[in-house]
């Protein structure tokens, strides 16, 4: 077996057996709630939705492509809620091509550890919180 498949099985393994240890109905289901995956919730639908012109599509598609294909899908390694990509878009979407690239470029600059004291902590994430301003 190759070592990510490993990996995920120990994962699956040690995330299901607080189930085994279960005391009531109630934290069965809890363990429940906390393992099931809403499919129906898009998370990038506001990558899809007001595209105006050309080039909100094209970055919009990219955008799409990069988080599809590209990103790392086994952890996340961005500090900051919202992620460096996700905020490039954002920016480039309210501020332009131009100044949203240069803001997109200034975020990428900042992600990393060393900054923690300059932000507060996004309480449903625990990254630091920078939104497009």
């Amino acid at each position: 077996m190759r070592p990510r498949t490993i990996y995920i099985l120990i994962t699956l393994f040690l995330s299901n057996i607080g189930i085994l240890f279960a005391q009531s109905k109630h934290e069965i289901l809890q363990y429940q709630q906390i393992f099931t995956v809403n499919k129906s919730a898009d998370p990038y639908a506001f990558a899809k939705k007001d595209i105006n012109n050309e080039v909100d599509a094209i970055f919009s598609g990219l955008y799409l492509v990069y988080k599809n294909f590209l990103s790392s899908q086994d952890v996340s390694s961005c500090v900051f809620y919202p992620s460096c990509s996700t905020f490039a878009l954002q920016s480039i979407k309210k501020h332009g091509v131009f100044m949203g690239s240069l803001c997109a470029f200034d975020r990428l600059t900042r992600c990393n550890g060393f900054s923690t004291k300059n932000y507060q902590v996004y309480a449903g994430t625990n990254l630091l919180y920078d939104p497009v301003e």
